[in-house]
Parts: C-alpha cells; sequence; structure tokens
C-alpha cells in the first residue's frame, strides 16, 4: 500500500542533509577543554550560527540563541524563567498575556502560575485574528504590570498567523520591561524570511523546533534578546552545570543539535521554492474541498480572516468524528491528524478551535491535513479520494 504522509505539523522526516550532519557529529562534550571537547565546541558554535542566522542574528554572543532539547522547553523557559527573574508582590505578582488558544506548552504553565496568584489576560482570537483592539483596551485597565506576553506565530491547528508585530508594539508601548515571547514553532521557515524575524516582530524571546523543519527530534532553540539578557528579565528554571549561558543546563544534545542546523540552512537556502511548492498544494487541496462541498455542504475548510500559513488545513467533516475518519484514513494509507499531536494523545478538547469559534461538536469533528514541499500531488489527490470515499461510507453507518 503506498503511503501519504499529510501530518508534517506534527514532526517531519529527517533530510539527508540532517541525517549527515547527525552522523558526522563530534561525540565529545563541549565543555571538555581538551582537544575532543574542542571539536565538540566548534561544532556547537557553528550550529547555533547557522541557525542564528536564519532569524538574522548578526552576533549570537550579544541576541542570544539557547538550544534545548525541544520547543515545549524553550516555551517554559521563556514564561516560568519570566516570572522567576524578579521579586514579586506575592499578593499582586503581575499580568501573562496569552494569545486564546495557545498551544499547550504555553497554556498549562500559565495555568501554574495562575494558581500562584498571577493573572492571565488571554487575547481572543476569533476567526484566527488576534484581537488588537481587546488587547488595547485590557492593556489600559489592568492593575498590575504585565510582566510576559506570549503570542504565537501560526496557530498550530488551524494555520492562522497572528499579527505578532502589532501586538508585541502595544504591549511595549505600555510595559516597556515586559517580556515579549514568539512561539515560531509552526512558522519557522514556513514563511518568507521576515515574517519569523524576531527583530522584524520586535519580540525578546522565540521559541523553535528542529523536528518541525526536517531535523531528527531532540533539538530546539530560544532566542533571547541583548535586553532581556541585560535587564536579567529570564533566570534559570533548572540550576545545573551552567551550559547555554547558565539559561538551560546539561550537556548539549550535539548529535541532534547539528542535525537542527543543518536542515536550518538547508530550509532557509530554499525558502522561496519551498513556500511556492506548499502554496500549489493549498490550492489543489482547496479545489478539491469546494468540488466534495458542492455534494456534501458540510464539507468545508476553517478558513482564517487573515493571513494563513498554507501549509496547515483545518477540514470539518459532516457530524463524523474527528477520530473516526483519521482511522479511516490511515487504513488506506493516509497519515493526517485530529489536531495537535501533543493535545490528541491526552484526548482533550482543542482550545484553538474553540478560540476560533467553533462549538465542541463542531470541533468534534474537524481534522487537520499538513503538508510541505516535500509531499506531492499525488499526497493531496490520495486524500481528497479518502476524504470523498470516508464521507459517503461512514455518513451511511451513522
Amino acid at each position: 500500500m503506498t503511503e501519504h504522509y499529510l501530518d508534517q505539523s506534527a514532526t517531519t522526516r529527517p533530510s539527508e542533509a540532517a541525517l549527515r550532519a547527525l552522523n558526522d557529529a563530534p561525540w565529545g562534550n563541549p565543555s571538555s577543554v581538551h582537544r575532543i571537547g574542542l571539536e565538540a565546541a566548534a561544532c556547537l558554535k557553528e550550529a547555533r550560527a547557522a541557525v542564528g542566522k536564519t532569524l538574522g542574528m548578526g552576533r549570537v554572543t550579544r541576541d542570544r540563541l539557547i538550544f534545548t532539547s525541544c520547543g515545549t522547553e524553550s516555551n517554559n523557559i521563556a514564561l516560568l524563567g519570566t516570572a522567576a527573574a524578579k521579586k514579586r508582590d506575592p499578593d499582586n505578582p503581575g499580568v501573562v498575556i496569552l494569545s486564546a488558544g495557545e498551544h499547550p506548552s504555553l497554556e498549562n504553565p500559565a495555568q501554574a502560575l495562575e494558581k500562584r496568584g498571577y493573572r492571565i489576560l488571554r487575547v481572543p482570537t476569533a476567526g484566527g485574528v488576534l484581537d488588537l483592539d481587546y488587547l488595547r483596551n485590557a492593556l489600559k485597565s489592568v492593575s498590575a504590570p504585565v510582566i510576559f506576553a506570549g503570542f504565537m506565530l501560526v496557530n498550530n491547528e488551524t494555520g492562522a498567523v497572528y499579527d505578532v508585530k502589532s501586538a508585541a508594539a502595544l504591549v511595549r508601548a505600555k510595559f516597556p520591561d515586559a517580556v515579549i515571547h514568539c512561539d515560531a514553532v509552526q512558522g519557522y521557515l514556513k514563511l518568507k524570511k521576515s515574517g519569523f524575524s524576531p527583530y522584524a516582530l520586535g519580540v525578546d524571546t522565540m521559541t523553535l523546533s528542529g523536528h518541525k523543519v526536517h531535523a531528527v527530534r531532540g533539538a530546539g532553540a530560544l532566542f533571547v534578546s541583548e535586553n532581556a539578557v541585560k535587564r536579567k528579565n529570564i533566570v534559570p528554571v533548572m540550576p545545573g552545570g551552567g551550559q547555554e549561558w547558565g539559561l538551560r543546563s546539561g550537556t548539549e544534545n550535539l548529535p541532534a543539535i547539528a542535525s537542527f542546523a543543518a536542515a536550518a540552512s538547508e530550509g532557509f537556502a530554499a525558502l522561496e521554492d519551498r513556500l511556492s511548492a506548499t502554496a500549489s498544494l493549498r490550492a489543489l487541496l482547496s479545489d478539491g474541498i469546494a468540488r466534495l462541498a458542492e455534494e456534501v455542504p458540510e464539507v468545508g475548510l476553517n478558513v482564517p480572516a487573515g493571513e494563513l500559513q498554507p501549509g496547515i488545513a483545518s477540514v470539518r467533516l459532516p457530524g463524523i468524528r474527528s477520530e473516526t475518519m483519521l482511522n479511516f484514513l490511515s487504513g488506506r494509507g493516509v497519515y493526517i491528524s485530529a489536531g495537535s499531536a501533543c493535545s490528541a494523545a491526552a484526548k482533550k478538547k482543542s482550545a484553538a478551535l474553540a478560540a476560533f469559534g467553533l462549538r465542541d461538536d463542531e470541533a468534534d469533528s474537524v481534522i487537520r491535513v499538513s503538508f510541505d514541499h516535500t509531499n506531492t500531488e499525488e499526497d493531496v489527490r490520495a486524500f481528497l479520494e479518502g476524504l470523498d470515499a470516508g464521507v459517503r461510507s461512514l455518513q451511511r453507518k451513522r
């Protein structure tokens, strides 16, 4: 059976360049001062510079690029490290702002802070658009300082691209000492170069993940601006040996980091061609869904009202549970998801789809199709054929 992988937002197959870098990476500890350790340290330095270049970083010792194990760890360091950085009023420690429907790696630590007295302010994202008027008005009325504002660049379930630049500017104008963070995991190397630059967006910290861009799993990164470093706005949440400027102690996973750097460099060099290929597949998918909707009107796309990342498609089903359709398609060798891989494993209701504006019963009949330059028209057509067959077959069984 031919297989068609359309779950690129969950993880990606490592590229040949990424696998070569993995195998060629020195095995020594970058903190050791003998020859083998120095070779590893040189490799780590090169990898840091390579990933930094894709963000527009000139030097990685002023603005810093911290290697972590994954995007989840990077988000936790950014948020919890900010909360722990300063002495806070225990009765009114501060305000944390998030876009509604954030990834669990920011939402869940925010809930932990909420139990400790922090106020969490969630900016609505109905229709896939960050409500800047709501944010503007909320900033005027907060009774405690905003210490952290986190806005995801691309929603991992709907593909909506949020106006992080405008949101960051609003927070910065009212609370210049706040750490402004962007989870760019689903936007990094999937938008135009200026679209995922921390400098263009005006953020202090930014999260990246290697396995979303065709590196092996095990390496993520956190950009930290020079201003945030100088103001000591973030402190370590896991004390240890002091690696990564003390912000992420633990021996660096050099093979995974080298793989990340190779995939990042490869993706950055070929970005325009890759974006064009993804856009073409999106057009094919949209046309196919539209044709099916002529016969089954309940089928459709949850299309963001603003900008979108074309490699993520949120597809509505006619009263068929997403898990049921997922299993039907899997039986045909077509692999998609029912939403975020993190949330799907826990079988939780989708906060992202709720924030988008869907009722629980509607969200329960949504699947996510995600693809990139490594996919083909054959993959998309196989999905469309499977979707058509599944809708007709599963509707009859209801």
